[in-house]
Order: structure tokens, then sequence, then C-alpha cells
């Protein structure tokens, strides 16, 4: 599956701040664990009335506040590399030259930051070759590039995409590709896999007829195939925040040495217990480990730093950049673990 995406579109109006309550919180965060999960079933979880359920959901999504969606496993959309690439700029302003890369297919997070690099990327990629063209010649061709600092996801322990910025996305495209993706049991989606994930990346609560009647298939057809994808992990249908609801959030990039090579594991499997970090994957490059969150400015981040990852035994140093403006992210990909 390609993605091919539309230049990030910001909302003609911002968003107005809004301050969710523990009611909201705790179907959110049902949602968060199976986007799909009955309203009868969040109302009996949360003891509230099955209407009150429907109401604050419908309120959420309305507002722009939630969308419960299918975000794709990468490997299974066909890509087999991820990369976080710090990228230096010079002779144009890093906000334009954001919203350039957000323009390339490969590019799904783009983030204008502060510290040693002036934007943070994530890209994927199908193999050396598509890698190859994209580090060497396509992001080094976008005006105003000049320097990429690369690191290779060795290992992805943690990836929760559960606050992003709703831009507007392109829609899903097939991909013409069917290699086998190189985990087992993890294959590529095929083709009707790809049009039912489509129809989930809209809205993951669809009911099942509506898909197959779009599709032209039959309902346990879409039945069978979403509990397929779901028991293979090449899909999570989950619930997404938006980041521009909220005035005070910033994504930390957090770039962590281990003191030995031979702690680095133990150190990453250590910062995927803390709630606060929605990824952590060991690197190839930059450093040992990136750890990726949300604070509320320098100070914030400083302290998270100093108390929460600082204190992990094999943590030798730290280095981070805080981004200042989100211009991109797909949701709908990430590395399902």
């Amino acid at each position: 599956m390609t993605i091919t995406p539309a230049p990030a579109v910001p909302a003609a109006v911002p968003p107005a701040r809004v301050d969710l309550d523990a009611l909201d919180e705790g179907i959110i965060g049902l949602l968060r664990g199976d986007g799909r999960m009955p309203y009868r079933a969040i109302a009996r979880e949360l003891a509230v009335t099955e209407s009150t359920v429907r109401a604050r959901v419908r309120r959420l999504e309305e507002s722009g506040t939630m969308r419960v969606v299918a975000v794709t496993d990468i490997e299974a959309a066909g890509y087999s590399l991820l990369l976080a690439i710090g990228i230096q700029v010079e002779d144009r302003s890093p906000e334009a030259v954001a919203r350039e890369l957000a323009r390339l297919p490969d590019v799904f997070s783009v983030n204008v930051v502060v510290g040693a690099q002036d934007i943070e990327v994530l890209v994927v990629s199908q193999d050396q070759a598509a890698l190859h063209e994209l580090v060497a010649r396509r992001l080094p061709a976008v005006a105003g590039v000049r320097r990429l600092t690369p690191a290779l996801a060795l290992d992805v322990l943690k990836n929760q995409p559960d606050w992003v910025p709703f831009h507007e996305l392109a829609p899903l495209q097939p991909s013409s590709g069917t290699r086998d993706a190189g985990t087992p049991g993890r294959r590529i989606l095929d083709g009707l896999d790809q049009r039912i994930v489509a129809q989930l990346a809209r809205d993951a609560r669809v009911s099942n007829g509506h898909i197959a009647a779009a599709l032209g298939v039959t309902e346990g057809t879409v039945r069978a195939r979403i509990k397929r994808m779901e028991e293979l992990q090449q899909i999570r249908l989950t619930a997404v925040t938006n980041i521009d609801r909220f005035g005070d959030a910033l994504l930390a990039y957090i770039w962590i040495e281990a003191e030995r090579s031979d702690e680095i594991r133990g150190v990453a499997e250590a910062l995927a217990q803390i709630p606060e970090l929605g990824f952590v994957a060991v690197m190839l490059g930059r450093s040992d480990i990136l750890a990726i969150t949300m604070v509320r400015n320098t100070e914030h981040l400083a302290h998270f730093v100093h108390t929460r990852i600082g204190r992990i035994p094999g943590v030798r140093r730290t280095d981070s950049t805080l981004g200042v403006n989100f211009v991109k992210h797909d949701y709908r990909m990430a590395r399902i673990v």
C-alpha cells in the first residue's frame, strides 16, 4: 500500500482548545484499545448509559477532537525500512522546506524543531534501492536542504500514534508490489485487504455491511478479512486524538545513548514501559535509541528527561529536539508491535 500524501492543509480557523473530562478520557482510552468496541460495552465499563456514550463519541468526532481509524503496519503496507532523519536547512525557512518535504510519498511525518536539527522527519522505504534514491537524490533535491542525518530503526518496541495533527491526507492508493514483507505470518495486504482498510482508515466504526456494499463483496468476507488482519497485526483499529486541539502540546524527539552496547536492548525495554512515551526504537546511526513523547514546554521536557529517562540504569546521555510546528503526520501508518 503506497500513501501518496497531499500537502498538509491547516484548518481555516484555528481549533479551539478542548478540555476533556474523565468520561471523555475513559471513552477515548477504551477506543484506543479497541476502535470497534460496542457502545453498550463501553457504557457498561464506564457505568453510564449507552445513549450517553453515543452522544459523547459524536461530540468528540464532530468537534474534530477524536477519530477512530485503521492504522496499517508499515510492513503489511509493503515497506521494510523505517528511518528518522534530521534535516538542517539553509537559505530558506524551515517551514517552507517542511511543507515541500510533506509532499513526498515516502515521508509520513514532518515536524519543524528546535535543537541541533531544523526539521525531523519519519520516512518509510520499500528496500535499500528505494532508500538510496530517497536519501541520496530526492531529499537533497528539495531547495533549502543542507544536510541529512539519518537513523535506521532496527527494532521498534513501541509505536502508538495517539496524538496527531488532523491535517488533510490523500486517499490510500493500492500498491503494485507483491513481495513478502519478510516477517513470518505478516504478509503484505492484497488488493481486497487494501480496499477494506481504505474504508476503515476514514472511519473504523463503519459497519461491515456498509463496507461490503461499497466493495461488492459479502459481509462475511469483510468480517473475516478484518479479523485476520487484526490477528496478524497488519492493522489496528484505534482512536486518535487531535494534537492541535491542545494548545500546550509539543512533540519531543529524545535520542538516548547507552553506557554499553550490550545494554541498549534493556534500556529500550525500560523506556517502552513509560506511559508518556509513544514511540521507542533501537536505532542505527545518530544514537542508540529514539524515544518520542509529548510535552508542554522546554522546562517540562527537561524535567521529564532528567527524572524519568536519565535515571534508567544504562543511560549514558540524551540529546533532544523539540517540535514547534507539526506540519504532517499520516496516522494511518505505524509499526504495529
